[in-house]
């Protein structure tokens, strides 16, 4: 491979290691892994190449140098609730979800260097100055459902005028508050829920006012343009900065997530919401059923994406609960069992142990044989590889789904301060009990964030308190922004540095990776897992640490 001066280039191996001089045994600068992004500075010499990656120069062999970008997927530590960061092999950009507080944005900030960034029109920059760029191109957002911890995160993202965001993608759901003009006579409502009125079809309750198009969300956000939902305030905070921005509606209609089908490297299936056409007042429209309560409604609809890129797939599903895994799996499996049924009533009959009758012990094999031909139908559509935990491990899930998504490794999104105590035990429990192989993996944000910063409190005190001083003794404005950049710096690269799970694949290569707590030298400072294809078997494989 022949190496351009100033051309990005990615780590081919598991890991390397950036040394200071070009030699194998040289100092280390920093410890990469595959995918990591570097750029050439154009100096080689005896097999080794000086690049710039993770903000350090230094040297890398070139033999664990490639041109290709993999597929890189970051659960962020976003604290409580969900937050995805995905880059395409194509470099595009996939936010799916932000959580409920800064995290995300500061994420962003870090990643790609925000706060420095020269926009025209901010922070003093005009047209004069050198290296202007435009505001940096979010490429897809995706809000799973209209839950605080989900969608808030990205009000703080939509304020940022560095930023830009032409697609919005959502299950249709828009909280709205209640006003005289939407209440249809012919539509039955909720005395304290948001979520518009519903009809009745074949038995079921249906949500008429689900938001199918472009124009009826931009019509929705200026009708209620001084409601205090927060939803629709973080939605007007984006139309502010992006008034030509497009909101698509998703469900599993559509098949596919926007250009990534079936022809494409990197296939993006949406398998949910579930939608049903509906004629009510001589109008045809799209809607969802209403499942249960306000809250598990919209959890249960919450977009559900399988990626699958060449062997490997990975499995996102929101906020899904039993009621909603229930509707999947009579969808997908063709059934109409729920499956939290079947499980509590197994429950039952297998607690009656030696004493259970002839009848029982036919009907409890009945019951087995059902699920087992459930989870076979439904594996076709859902087993993957890697899934991320539905609803921050809580215990609202059908050991069925379960199986159904029968994964060797599962990421669970939660944090500190959590009234619901995510994961929960028997959440993680059952991760284990039905995940694929000896020894299923389950990786946790919360579990894997332990910063130094709060661990050793006096000393995170003391040097809030060198910044205030330093702050405070500044003689110039500039001088003072420019600290305060630098504090908002470290908070930044703090959300990054713990508890952020990494996945890192070409498709065929698959890399799990979460930082250190204490890095044990600038050598070692990831802690890496890999799953190995099997040909005989035709699926991925945990490949153990060596004892």
């Amino acid at each position: 491979m022949k190496l351009v001066k100033n051309r990005s280039y990615f780590v081919s191996d598991k890991s390397t290691v950036l040394r200071e001089k070009p030699k194998p045994k040289g100092t280390a600068v920093n410890h990469l892994i595959f995918g990591d992004w570097m750029r050439f500075l154009g100096e080689e010499k005896n097999g080794w190449a000086n690049v710039h990656s993770r903000g350090n120069a230094g040297w890398i062999s070139k033999s664990a140098m490639q041109e290709e970008r993999v597929l890189e997927i970051n659960f962020v530590d976003i604290g409580i609730g969900d937050g995805c960061h995905i880059v395409t092999p194509d470099d595009e950009i996939i936010l799916i979800d932000a959580g409920q507080t800064s995290n995300m944005s500061r994420f962003i900030n870090w990643r790609y260097n925000i706060r420095g960034r020269k926009v025209v029109g901010i922070d003093g920059i005009t047209s004069n100055d050198l290296n202007t760029k435009k505001p940096m191109l979010i490429d897809y957002v995706i809000i799973s459902h209209p839950d605080k911890d989900h969608y808030y995160g990205f009000k703080s993202l939509f304020e940022n005028k560095k930023l830009s965001f032409k697609k919005i993608f959502h299950n249709g759901i828009l909280e709205r508050p209640k006003d005289i003009a939407s209440q249809d006579p012919n539509l039955h409502y909720y005395k304290n829920e948001d979520l518009g009125g519903y009809t009745k079809l074949n038995g079921k309750r249906i949500l008429w006012d689900t938001v199918n198009t472009n124009a009826e969300m931009h019509s929705l956000i200026k009708r209620y343009k001084t409601s205090n939902k927060d939803y629709l305030s973080t939605l007007r905070a984006l139309i502010k900065n992006n008034p030509d921005v497009k909101f698509h509606t998703l469900s599993q209609k559509d098949g596919f997530f926007d250009k990534f089908n079936d022809l494409s490297p990197l296939q993006i299936e949406v398998l949910g919401p579930l939608t049903e056409k509906v004629t009510f007042n001589g109008k045809n429209k799209q809607c969802l059923l209403r499942l249960s309560n306000e809250g598990k409604t919209k959890n249960g609809h919450s977009v559900i994406l399988k990626l699958k890129l060449d062997k490997l797939k990975v499995f996102l599903g929101g906020d899904l609960n039993t009621k909603s895994e229930d509707y999947l799996l009579k969808f997908y499996a063709n059934t109409n069992k729920d499956v939290s049924k079947l499980e509590s009533k197994l429950t039952e009959l297998k607690a009656k142990g030696k004493d259970i009758s002839l009848e029982e012990e036919q009907e409890l094999l009945e019951h087995l044989a059902i699920i087992n031909t459930i989870v076979t139908k439904g594996r076709k559509f859902f087993q993957v590889d890697i899934a991320k935990a539905c609803h921050h491990g809580s215990h609202h899930f059908s050991e069925t789904f379960l199986k159904c998504l029968n994964s060797i490794a599962t990421v669970v999104s939660s944090g500190d301060g959590d009234s619901y105590a995510h994961p929960r035990p028997d959440a993680l429990g059952s991760f284990g009990k039905y995940g694929r192989g000896e020894r299923p993996i389950i990786f946790s944000t919360e579990i894997g964030r332990s910063t130094n910063e709060f661990t050793h409190i006096e000393k995170y005190f003391e040097e809030i308190l060198a910044f205030k001083l330093a702050i405070d003794k500044a003689t110039t404005e500039r001088e003072k922004n420019k600290i305060k950049k630098e504090l908002e710096e470290r908070k930044d690269r703090n959300v990054a540095t713990y508890g952020m799970i990494t996945v890192r694949t070409n498709g065929d290569k698959v890399y799990i990776a979460q930082k250190l707590e204490a890095p044990r030298k600038l050598s070692e400072k990831w802690d890496i897992h890999e799953l190995e294809f099997n040909n005989s078997t035709n699926q991925f494989e945990y490949k153990e640490k060596a004892h």
